[in-house]
């Protein structure tokens, strides 16, 4: 085989390792745990004059790369005291798992609407179970922008919204 032809043989190896690399890098990205995550919560305009609309930023932290899917687990609004409060909260869009990769530029987010049938409450925080990989992932607690009503629904997590 000639020069030409051992370094084209060299130079398709190489490119198939680099690609064979990067998807084994891809699918070895670890799950998301409350550490890698920088999470926030902010309130959107409202879609209507009943209605409450929040997203919950998940944004990497420093340096994390991770994928999260799922929904958020057990949550929970507590007021100033740190007391439960009596919300009635639902949640998860069954069917709609994709893996969201957080680190870099991207990010993932959840949405939060809340349906005012009365007077507002005003959460100090939410508290939730992040998705693991294999079940329940990290507990966290997040400041909570707003007032919200009584009937909240938790959206899965997915890509911001453009």
């Amino acid at each position: 085989m000639s020069m030409l032809g051992k370094t084209a043989v060299a130079l398709a190896g190489a490119a198939l390792m680099a690609v064979t690399g990067t998807s084994v890098a891809q699918a070895e990205t670890p799950w998301c745990t409350g550490s890698d995550l920088v999470i926030s919560a902010h309130r959107m305009n409202k879609p209507s004059a009943n209605k409450t609309q929040h997203w919950m930023r998940f944004a990497p932290a420093e340096g994390a790369s991770c994928k999260i899917s799922g929904t958020l687990g057990n949550v929970r609004f507590v007021d100033e005291g740190g007391r439960e409060m009596n919300l009635q909260v639902t949640g998860g869009e069954p069917g709609e798992d994709v893996a969201v990769p957080v680190g870099g530029i991207y990010e993932a987010a959840a949405y939060v609407i809340s349906t005012i049938q009365g007077p507002q409450v005003f959460p100090a925080s939410i508290h939730f179970d992040l998705p693991g990989q294999d079940g329940p992932g990290d507990r966290v607690a997040v400041a909570w922008p707003s007032g919200i009503g009584a009937l909240v629904q938790v959206g899965g997590l997915r890509r911001p919204a453009d």
